[in-house]
């Protein structure tokens, strides 16, 4: 009988996983500058035990896998070093009040390309003969992107020489984050192709260097 239960535990244990994880989410507030989100990946992949994470931008929601023996405490800990707020739980982020682009002008030259963060291929295809083509890489949580938003509706309330493209980005680790790769280092991210075919990058929330690359160029 003893040496049946014996058998019976090893082949338990052999079976057991050795170390337990959890999946939990997290709803985060105070999101609204120029790469948040970015800032706080390196400090998340520091946590020892913490396995992988996903962040939606939609709903201000890290969904984070992590062994059994980490504290909730500790993720919330991580997020207040860095500004932000983190509730144990989903829905009480920011996702509700997450800006979302309004209507641009009636017969303005708009077109969004990507919603959910799909890789596009070369930008250059995006280009518009004749037009300043704007190619506007934006994400629902980025503060600064909803005023470069807003200064190209008064953009194209005025000029019918400028087409803009729409890219939502949604996450640093979405197919298009990763393929537009290092040269994204932080939200909004602009490129503009000028009609002569010169192309300017615009990194951060800089109204004068929009309208500087939207000028003709000898």
């Amino acid at each position: 009988m003893k040496r049946n239960l014996g058998i019976a535990v090893v082949a338990l244990l052999a079976v057991s996983p050795v170390f337990a994880e959890r999946v939990q989410v997290y709803s985060v507030q105070g999101f609204s500058c120029e790469g948040c989100e970015a800032e706080v990946r390196p400090h998340l992949k520091e946590i020892k035990g913490l396995k992988k994470f996903a962040f939606d931008g939609k709903k201000y929601e890290y969904t984070i896998t992590l062994a059994d023996d980490v504290p909730d405490q500790t993720i919330v800990d991580a997020f207040k070093k860095q500004g932000y707020k983190a509730i144990v739980g989903p829905g009480q982020g920011a996702g509700p009040d997450a800006y979302k682009p309004q209507p641009y002008p009636e017969g303005a030259d708009v077109t969004f390309v990507t919603e959910k963060g799909e890789a596009v291929g070369d930008l250059a295809q995006f280009r518009v003969d004749g037009k300043f083509t704007v190619l506007d890489f934006y994400a629902d949580w980025c503060g600064p992107c909803r005023d470069v938003d807003r200064q190209l509706h008064v953009i194209l309330g005025d000029r019918k020489d400028v087409a803009v493209r729409k890219f939502n980005v949604v996450t640093f680790e979405s197919p298009l984050a990763k393929e537009l790769g290092a040269k994204l280092t932080k939200l909004p991210f602009v490129v503009v192709f000028q009609p002569n075919g010169k192309r300017k990058e615009i990194v951060g929330e800089a109204p004068e260097k929009l309208l500087a690359a939207l000028k003709a160029q000898p």
